[in-house]
């Protein structure tokens, strides 16, 4: 049995980006750069109006108030015009400086007079001018490698003339469910049965953290149904299984991953929940064998198979994020293991303070949907004392971080 820092070293070390493949800006969205993006243009490409109001020159506003004769009008997208001493030109928001002129004067800090306007406040000199480059200039690095792209990352690579981009490819995830007591979500559930929600639950936390879920028929109770079960999860990027890596006279994942040919890398984790974690490679390809109990099946997914599929998908940050909290409550834990102890966490007094979902039962699913994070228990204490401080893993899957949580 090994730490649970050990074992995510040994995953993340084991995983790699996929290839790369070239995608248009706006499906790009989500993805993870497979290239650094450097612009070739300005951007803005000339100096242009912030606002509707008046080009002028900001030497003809020292004595106020200024009165100035309106020579033309500038409109976005229109190019020319020139500005002379005592001279102003109405501009329009984005419309670009005409020559001579170095500053704008907002349209409600005049008073307009025929073919003259009068100015009663004096800005300051170069007030309301977005200057040529002023976003990006030509030859800036813009976005790194790894970098997910969002919303604002598809505007500056539209900005900046880029139409197609390329991006990490993602990694197909096969989910495999074994057992002879699962039945689908739309199935009768007779006694003694139990609904495979383990792979529906897997197969959202595998798109939320940028891969392609794909869900395989459960595999019964038998070595041939699972060894034949792994050989077409063998097809995909990632396997991600889910019970049968206890000790039971019936779990057969153990015996078929070795007729398969995974190198087992650990089994067992010193954790609560999650505790018969298993963690090898099929031909280059990562298998996580994931307890059948829900909370330890999703815990284990989001502490190490989150990380390995968001590196193989390319990203920079892969890890949750972390946040200091103050706890709320007593909370008593496994001694010995590292238990993550599912909380609420919310805002009093300036801190954030963390209260447990209610029961850690391994099998309480709910438990994880009302919560905000799993508070670190150390290995080494018994019980968490109320108002000590501690870290805790935000399940926020659009943050990241680049360090491990633990």
């Amino acid at each position: 049995m090994i730490s649970v820092r050990e074992a995510l070293d040994v995953v993340v070390r084991e995983v790699s980006p996929l290839g790369a493949e070239r995608v248009g800006i706006v499906a790009a969205g989500g993805r993870a750069l497979a290239e650094e993006v450097r612009s070739g243009r300005d951007v803005p490409g000339t100096a242009n109006s912030a606002m509707d109001g008046y080009a002028v020159r900001h030497a003809d506003l020292t004595d106020l108030p200024a009165r100035l004769r309106v020579v033309g009008i500038a409109a976005a997208g229109a190019v020319g015009g020139r500005v002379n001493a005592g001279e102003a030109l109405k501009i329009m928001t984005g419309a670009p400086i005409p020559a001579g002129a170095d500053t704008v004067v907002r349209v409600e800090d005049t008073r307009a007079d025929g073919d003259l306007v009068e100015i009663g406040v004096a800005p300051a000199a170069g007030a309301n001018v977005r200057g040529a480059g002023e976003d990006v200039r030509s030859g800036d690095a813009i976005l790194s490698r790894g970098r997910r792209v969002g919303p604002a990352e598809v505007g500056l690579l539209a900005s900046i003339g880029r139409a197609f981009v390329l991006v990490v490819q993602r990694p197909r995830v096969a989910i495999l469910s074994t057992g002879n007591e699962l039945v689908e979500a739309d199935d009768t559930v007779s006694p003694g049965q139990v609904v495979n929600s383990n792979a529906y639950t897997l197969a959202a936390a595998v798109a939320e953290a940028g891969a392609l879920p794909v869900i395989l028929p459960i595999a019964r109770d038998s070595l041939a149904e699972t060894r034949a079960a792994f050989r077409e999860a063998a097809r995909h990027d990632a396997i991600l299984s889910t019970g049968g890596v206890s000790v039971g006279d019936f779990d057969y994942v153990k015996a078929a991953m070795d007729e398969v040919g995974v190198r087992r890398l650990f089994w067992k984790v010193a954790q609560k929940p999650g505790k018969p974690l298993t963690f090898g490679m099929l031909e280059g390809r990562p298998y996580f064998g994931l307890p059948g109990n829900p909370v330890s099946s999703l815990v284990c997914f989001e502490l190490y198979a989150r990380p390995a599929l968001r590196k193989m998908a390319g990203f920079e940050a892969i890890h949750l994020p972390t946040a200091a909290v103050t706890l709320g409550e007593d909370v008593k834990k496994a001694p010995g293991l590292t238990e993550f102890i599912r909380c609420r966490i919310e805002r009093r007094d300036g801190r954030l303070v963390a209260t447990s979902t209610g029961s850690q039962s391994s099998g309480v699913l709910r438990s994880m949907s009302q919560g905000h994070a799993l508070v670190i228990g150390a290995a080494e204490v018994s019980r968490l004392r109320a108002g000590s401080g501690a870290r805790a893993i935000l399940l926020d899957p659009q943050a990241g971080a680049t360090e491990p949580p633990f």
